[in-house]
């Protein structure tokens, strides 16, 4: 069993976020990390690519044109087969 100390500022939040979802807060947690690690390599491919200045710019980029509402849906590759 691991035992993990939550900051009280955060508490609050997961609390509320817990609620929304219907879980209790250790469920929501549990579930947070394991979203965390089943995508940990997209985290770290981007990691990677902030690394150089040009690619954090693009990045930056992206987030604030998908924030804006200014990108276009696309299907997946392979999505017929």
């Amino acid at each position: 069993m691991l035992t993990v100390n939550v900051p009280e500022k955060l508490t609050g939040r997961i609390n509320e976020f817990a609620k929304l979802v219907c879980q209790t807060p250790e469920e929501y947690v549990i579930e947070l990390i394991e979203e965390r690690i089943e995508h940990d390599s997209a985290y770290n491919e981007t990691a990677y690519l902030a690394k150089s200045e040009t690619n954090r710019k693009r990045l930056d980029r992206a987030v604030r044109d998908i924030r804006a509402g200014k990108y276009e849906p696309h299907g997946l590759i392979n999505e017929n087969d």
